[in-house]
């Protein structure tokens, strides 16, 4: 994993990261380093002005700082959203 960035991604990403969590949505992320993972959203956390994604991959537990993530595809099937380019932007939660 990258060292944090402080970077921030845009509001309406927030947005549907936080129903996928909510949801339980299992989800496929493409990584600005060219890496994919996937696994269940669990849960966001911020650290230290970083911005994480909690997912479980039946292994365990494992974070994903969320400005370090290009694209995100919803696995499990939803009303809310199917694929996201996360674009980076600023958003005060």
């Amino acid at each position: 994993m990258k060292t944090p960035t402080n970077k921030s991604i845009a509001c309406a990403v927030h947005d549907y990261i936080e129903v996928a969590c909510l949801y339980g949505y299992r989800l496929e992320l493409w990584l600005l380093n060219g890496s994919q993972r996937s696994g269940v959203a669990l849960t966001t956390r911020t650290q230290a002005g970083s911005e994480w994604l909690v997912l479980e991959d039946g292994s365990g537990n494992f974070e994903l700082e969320l400005n370090q993530i290009a694209r995100i595809r919803a696995l499990t099937d939803n009303q809310y959203f199917t694929e996201l380019d996360v674009q980076p932007g600023h958003c005060n939660l």
